[in-house]
């Protein structure tokens, strides 16, 4: 119920067949809320032919934007955007999340020094001066540490390797990037528009990102095969690789 915003990178149904019934489960469960899609132009039109086919129209309302290049869109906190990628000439896009830089550490040492009661610390905190008791007045660089830069995420969707990957990721704090093969099988990624893990491994290195997190296995592979995907990246990449699993949580 807490998810607001949905983004699909392209229209192959391993990546949005799940949509419309999670649409319907959010409308049985009386979501209050507003839900923005972000997609491909034609995925408008099917979720319109769906609602009408069916006649499940939600129960809350749906925000369809389109996915486009030039602009980047303001979510929050956070600013996205799309680049295309290289998927067997199927329409696809890469996407590249930036979090607006964070205030600096408060220095509760510094308020102590100036006599900042309690109570307008939060204030200092949120940004804003305060004006003390004796008349002074505080500005939040007095108490606070420099910025701290917000961090970056690149998410490479279904490509083969790529310059716009590249490109996006440089100097990214972390790039999840398909790894639907081992090398054994690059001929089959080939073909398919996919990437192995060795490739995956040469764009994280090429990019200079701090961490690569590899997804998108064939199912041919099982659990116990994951190790060997983080070991073929880092033949290549010298940075942390992490072969994603189910209900993981990377702290960037």
């Amino acid at each position: 119920m807490k998810i607001d915003k949905v983004v699909i990178t392209h229209l192959h149904g391993d990546h949005f067949f799940g949509l419309m019934p999670m649409i319907q489960s959010l409308s049985i469960l009386r979501k209050g809320s507003e839900l923005l899609i972000v997609g491909p132009r034609d995925l408008r039109r099917i979720l319109e032919e769906v609602e009408e086919r069916t006649g499940s129209k939600p129960q809350f309302k749906v925000v369809f934007r389109e996915i486009e290049v030039s602009k980047e869109l303001e979510l929050g906190k956070f600013t996205v955007q799309f680049f295309p990628v290289d998927h067997a000439g199927f329409e696809t896009y890469g996407v590249k999340i930036k979090e607006r830089d964070r205030p600096g550490k408060f220095d509760p040492a510094k308020a102590d020094e100036l006599g900042v009661p309690l109570v307008l610390r939060s204030v200092l905190q949120k940004g804003f001066s305060v004006k003390l008791p004796d008349g002074r007045i505080v500005r939040p660089r007095d108490v606070m540490g420099p910025p701290r830069k917000g961090a970056t995420l690149v998410y490479s969707s279904d490509t083969r390797p790529t310059e716009s990957v590249i490109s996006a990721a440089r100097g990214a704090d972390a790039l999840i990037h398909e790894a639907t093969y081992l090398d054994e099988l690059r001929d089959r990624a080939v073909a398919t528009g996919h990437s192995t893990a060795l490739e995956a491994g040469k764009v994280a290195e090429a990019a200079g990102v701090k961490k690569l997190i590899l997804t998108h296995f064939s199912a041919r592979y099982r659990e116990e095969d994951l190790a060997r995907f983080e070991e073929e990246a880092s033949k290549v990449y010298g940075g942390e690789v992490i072969a994603a699993r189910d209900f993981l949580i990377v702290d960037l």
